[in-house]
């Protein structure tokens, strides 16, 4: 169930700016390699967001693009903080790193998704479940 308010997110720099409006669901921990390329770190939490509710703020002109091959990885061309990743299997969906989001009252992660990717210097502590790929087969 998606957390139920407008989220405020920004890159470092505030140079982009973005509300979504009904908030996030889906919150997972991901250890694949690219996730922890794009975040700088293993795990990368991520929530769930419907495209059609993100609202950018500020001009799109400081918005980089990149094809990852499994979507689109987007990031602020001034500071180079990731934004968001555009799925091309689920483009009706976006995946949120949520240290650009604002809000400190988030739903916690639910799962670790690709831990069979999880590089050695990193350990999990919790008992959350534990997938070691993409345990579905279409996001929430």
């Amino acid at each position: 169930m998606p957390h139920q308010q407008q989220l405020q997110g920004t890159c470092l720099c505030k140079s982009v700016c973005f509300t979504l409006d009904g908030g996030i669901s889906g919150v997972r921990y991901c250890h694949c390699s690219n996730c922890r390329k794009f975040a700088g770190t293993s795990p990368a939490a991520w929530g769930m967001a419907e495209t059609a509710k993100l609202n950018v703020t500020t001009a799109n002109n400081k918005i980089g693009k990149f094809n990852s091959g499994r979507g689109i990885r987007c990031f602020c061309l001034n500071c180079g903080s990731p934004l968001w990743f555009e799925s091309i299997e689920y483009p009706h969906m976006l995946a949120i790193p949520l240290g650009v989001l604002d809000n400190d009252r988030l739903p916690a992660p639910e799962q670790h998704i690709w831990t069979q990717s999880s590089p050695s210097w990193c350990s999990i502590h919790d008992q959350l479940p534990r997938h070691p790929n993409y345990p579905e087969k279409t996001p929430e």
